[in-house]
């Protein structure tokens, strides 16, 4: 019984079938192993007349012919006669004609798997011939990485037969390309992980043009064929939670190390104190290997701790990055004499609270000495500043300190210390960076969501993701909320109060209670409102309008989101489609009739129309609102909001993010 097969699919290459069969024939490996060359319906004779002759000349070759129906249906092919002939086959190698095995490929390959167990796939770096290119992916990889990145991942790959055991085969309706990279998806959904191993070796042609230069000029259409084929693991709450899980956005320098963290209320300690030197050293060498978060933040803990009490942490984070990416890379949080503090010298516009920089600003400051003093002196010189954003006499207003340029200071000159000592490190080897590094992932989650600065609050195990969008008219909606969750509210949802309009203008006595965190959406202006329904105009913002980016931002990411504000119902569709149950909640009072037609015209992208009343809800029924989707709340009635709760009325939730993530 062999330990391997090798699946070499064929179509008009028998120029290079040659190669890559003599390439698997002369494997290095000790143990039994045979060549299954699929022959793709190819109407070139040259092809059949090759593979026959190979299997003529080696009993260990194997060759079939099927109808020409693409590279993944001949892949399946080859899997389909490898399992049904060698049932107890350990792994199969997909190799494409056009590339070629290096001597001992198969042999360190099942090395590789009998070290890791664990892993379910090997492959190789990316080293090319024909037009020279290497690319560097013996990295830690990460389930975003998979998704946002997967064809880093070669198709010409060790894989356990267990995966195929488990049902997983290559989509036959992508003949375009980018079949690899969705067969990598089905795996990761089915929760198997691969590993690479550099010295495995694999020669892969690239040629001007081929099947993978053709997708690359498809790629927008073939990325969108992707999230339609799993739009759970393409859902902004998943990919958000992916990015807290294994690449946390912010590190919080401190005495006695950094703190990575996205969401504060579940940070790690990262890096010791004598280590982040180093850290930021080889974040510099080796950008995506992840030693360090895209964000440095500089702050005294009380701040930090003043901030989390007022639930306003996770807001004055994102309103800190934001202010970041508009400016060049730095960014404080102001105290001035509202806040009791009289700018001193060398803090211009105010003392800052806390510092937000970009990692790799920062890495410039220590790499720029001699005169790193001058440059970090024109960096706060120029550093944009924010006000922090209080409910009106908040409490906790006087225990915000000074003092992050001092602290900045203190880890500038630690860094400069180290690096003055040793070598700075330097990349070891001579691929091309391949993989994006943290900075480059928050851009490619931002495009992907469409959105910046992205929500970054937590996506739980066992509690749900509940955004509210209300404003003084509809803050009853907040009451209502708390009704349908009843008792089991806080065990198992997590309610974030997006408030429209500044929080200083919430109403005294406003209770927020089982409210987690807080934060306040400026609208734009209203535009020119072009649109009618019913004779009432309305804005329709463009997806890609940057007078909204933040918003959008702000609003990714939520299991379920309800909103109170009719000039948000254009963006309803946008959540949904991303993943997000849409609900619009209708107060008693404080409508206009205006508002009350507008929410007619966003019926189809709503998932459910809460009102107070029968009266109300026969109102919009008769209006032409589905009966069906209109509920007047009840006490503990947890569903109306997250509808996969009904089943667990009095059980315990399961891993909504493990299912979404293993798609089942």
């Amino acid at each position: 019984m062999p330990a391997v097969a090798v699946v070499i699919p064929v179509y008009r290459q028998p120029h290079f079938l040659c190669e890559s069969v003599a390439s698997a024939r002369r494997q290095s490996l000790s143990v039994p192993y045979r060549i299954v060359v699929v022959d793709d319906g190819c109407p070139l004779p040259e092809t059949r007349a090759l593979g026959l002759a190979f299997a003529l000349a080696d009993r260990g070759v194997h060759v079939i012919r099927t109808s020409n129906r693409g590279l993944s249906a001949a892949r399946n092919a080859g899997i389909a006669y490898a399992l049904s002939r060698w049932p107890d086959v350990g792994a199969l190698y997909m190799l494409d004609a056009d590339n070629r095995l290096t001597p001992r490929s198969l042999e360190i390959g099942l090395a590789a798997l009998s070290k890791h167990p664990e892993a379910d796939w090997v492959y190789p770096q990316l080293s090319k011939f024909g037009m020279g290119w290497a690319g560097h992916v013996d990295v830690p990889v990460s389930p975003l990485h998979t998704l946002l990145a997967g064809s880093f991942m070669e198709a010409s790959s060790l894989i356990r037969s267990r995966v195929f055991a488990a049902g997983l085969r290559y989509d036959e309706s992508m003949r375009a390309g980018y079949e690899d990279w969705e067969f990598w998806i089905q795996a990761f959904a089915a929760g198997f992980r691969g590993i690479c191993e550099p010295a495995m070796g694999l020669d892969y042609r690239y040629r001007p043009e081929s099947m993978v230069r053709n997708a690359a000029r498809q790629r927008p259409i073939l990325l969108n064929a992707l999230r339609q084929r799993h739009p759970s693991l393409f859902a902004a709450r998943t990919l958000l939670g992916l990015e807290q899980a294994h690449h946390p956005r912010y590190g919080l320098v401190g005495e006695t190390g950094l703190a990575r963290f996205t969401d504060w209320a579940v940070r790690s300690e990262g890096v010791a104190t004598e280590d982040f030197a180093d850290a930021l050293a080889r974040s510099r060498a080796e950008p995506e290997g992840g030693a360090l978060p895209p964000f440095l933040l500089f702050a005294d803990p009380e701040t930090v701790a003043a901030l989390a009490r007022a639930r306003l942490i996770q807001s004055t984070l994102r309103r800190l990055e934001g202010a970041c990416a508009r400016g060049s890379g730095w960014v404080g949080l102001a105290l001035t004499i509202e806040h009791g503090f009289e700018p001193s010298v060398g803090a211009p516009g105010g003392e800052s609270a806390m510092i937000l920089v970009a990692t790799d600003r920062f890495a410039d400051l220590v790499s720029g000495a001699p005169d790193a003093e001058t440059q970090l002196a024109e960096a706060l010189s120029a550093m944009a500043r924010v006000g922090p954003v209080l409910p009106r006499e908040s409490a906790d207003a006087a225990a915000l300190r000074p003092g992050a340029i001092a602290r900045l200071r203190r880890s500038l000159q630690i860094c400069r210390t180290a690096a003055d000592r040793s070598e700075a490190p330097r990349r070891w080897h001579w691929q091309t960076r391949t993989l994006f590094d943290g900075a480059d992932l928050v851009e490619t989650l931002r495009t992907e969501i469409g959105g910046a600065p992205l929500s970054n609050l937590t996506r739980e195990a066992r509690r749900r993701l509940l955004g509210l969008v209300l404003d003084g008219h509809a803050l009853a909606g907040l009451e209502a909320v708390r009704g349908l969750c009843g008792s089991r509210g806080s065990d198992t949802v997590r309610l974030h109060l997006l408030h429209c309009g500044s929080l200083a203008e919430l109403p005294d006595g406003a209770d927020l209670s089982g409210v987690d965190s807080l934060d306040e959406l400026a609208l734009p202006k209203p535009g020119k409102r072009p649109f009618q329904f019913q004779g009432q105009p309305f804005d329709l913002p463009e997806p890609d309008d940057p007078a909204w980016r933040e918003i959008r931002g702000a609003l990714a990411g939520f299991d379920t989101i309800l909103i109170g504000v009719p000039r948000l119902f254009p963006l309803l569709a946008e959540c949904r489609s991303k993943g997000a149950r849409t609900i619009i909640y209708r107060p008693e009072v404080g409508w206009p009739d205006h508002d009350t037609r507008i929410l007619l015209a966003f019926e189809h992208a709503t998932d459910a129309l809460i009102v107070e009343s029968e009266e109300t809800a026969t109102h919009f029924a008769a209006h032409g609102f589905p009966r069906s989707k209109i509920a007047v709340p009840r006490q503990g009635d947890i569903a109306l909001l997250f509808p996969q709760m009904r089943a667990e009325q009095g059980s315990d939730m399961t891993d909504h993010l493990g299912r979404a993530s293993t798609g089942t």
